[in-house]
């Protein structure tokens, strides 16, 4: 049977390290653990009418979306529930056909980055205020929002900028020294999709219930909240900020390539393999993306270096089991500076994880 696992976090969550480490759970068992969690998952969303593929969109990154975080002054507000307070005035400009990830937090940061984090928040903040009064970056609460049109990017900041404690947002569209910071610092808070509101609740409730855990005003503007147990939603419906692979953290990657293949090896240490007639499809129908990328010229050992070096610069996802094939497959999305523009790309990749010749064969590009 087919099957296709849009995202696994396993970077900020530590149920399958646990299960590895200290109950000594081999590759094949984690495999069975995985799997025999998704397929519940999948009958869980069932249950509430909830379609897992029409998840897709707020759970993988998207190289033609955007995605933003909102910033909010919180010694302009006067409740200590600031963030239901925020999300008041966010919640209503949401759009009604529209699907997302949520993570919030405060700007939180050790004093020693102080200097650093006021730096970042001063030159790369998109505001509408002629000042803003910076005492301390924890002043701050964040709010991020993944799969956006630029429409909607432009409806949340016209909407918000007539709320004072709002200051602006930052693009998280392409890497940066924030990207990186907030994805060590965001939390998952929920999947806003159309009208339905999905989230997280404790494992001893049953997935029977449905709960709004946050208490932010999602019924009084007509969205529905279902909810389920924390271990579902935490491995398999949370959302993770790009970032490169840190060490330490390889280990995301593994159980990634572990919930589709019971032969699981470290793909750093794996060649690309891009076949010639490959390279020709891709000249000849994805000329516009490779154009775009300056890499129309390339060559297939160029081509090949260009995804090696690039590999452990994002994590993968789109993780599928092609049954009939025998195929292990997964995406990656690579930022690419264009040679002699001052312009990035983003290059999606999918690739067959080939273990008995320790190689990743292009699969397509765009």
């Amino acid at each position: 049977m087919d099957k296709t696992i849009f995202t696994l976090d396993a970077r900020d969550n530590v149920r399958l390290e646990v299960l590895k480490g200290y109950l000594g759970l081999n590759k094949h068992q984690i495999y069975e653990e995985i799997n025999g969690l998704f397929d519940e998952l999948i009958e869980i969303l069932k249950s509430k009418k909830i379609d897992y593929e029409k998840l897709k969109s707020s759970l993988i990154p998207n190289s033609d979306k955007n995605e933003i975080v909102l910033v909010f002054d919180t010694l302009q507000i006067k409740s200590n529930w600031y963030g239901k307070e925020i999300f008041d005035k966010i919640i209503p400009v949401f759009e009604n056909e529209s699907s997302h990830s949520i993570l919030i937090g405060d700007f939180i940061g050790k004093s020693n980055l102080a200097e650093k984090l006021f730096e970042e928040f001063s030159e790369n903040l998109i505001t509408h205020k002629k000042e803003i009064d910076y005492q301390t970056h924890g002043q701050f609460y964040l709010v991020f929002l993944n799969n956006l049109s630029l429409k909607m990017v432009n409806d949340l900041q016209s909407n918000l900028s007539k709320y004072e404690p709002f200051v602006g947002y930052f693009d998280l569209k392409y890497s940066s020294y924030l990207k990186t910071y907030f994805s060590t610092i965001l939390c998952k808070s929920f999947i806003k999709h159309k009208r339905t509101i999905i989230s997280g609740h404790e494992d001893d409730l049953s997935n029977d219930e449905n709960c709004n855990m946050s208490g932010f005003s999602f019924e009084e503007n007509g969205f529905t909240c279902k909810s389920l147990q924390s271990t579902y939603t935490d491995l398999f419906l949370s959302y993770k900020i790009e970032r490169e692979v840190f060490s330490g953290f390889e280990d995301d990657t593994t159980f990634s390539i572990n919930s589709i293949s019971k032969n699981v090896f470290e793909i750093k240490d794996f060649k690309i393999n891009v076949d010639e007639r490959k390279l020709q499809y891709l000249i000849e129908n994805k000329e516009g993306i490779l154009k775009k990328s300056g890499i129309l010229n390339i060559n297939t050992t160029e081509l090949e270096k260009l995804i090696l070096d690039r590999i452990n610069e994002n994590y993968i996802y789109n993780l599928t089991y092609l049954n009939n094939y025998d195929t292990v497959k997964f995406n990656i999305l690579l930022e690419y500076k264009v040679p002699d523009k001052d312009s990035i790309v983003k290059l999606n990749v999918a690739l067959e994880y080939i273990e008995t010749e320790k190689s990743l064969r292009l699969i397509t590009m765009y």
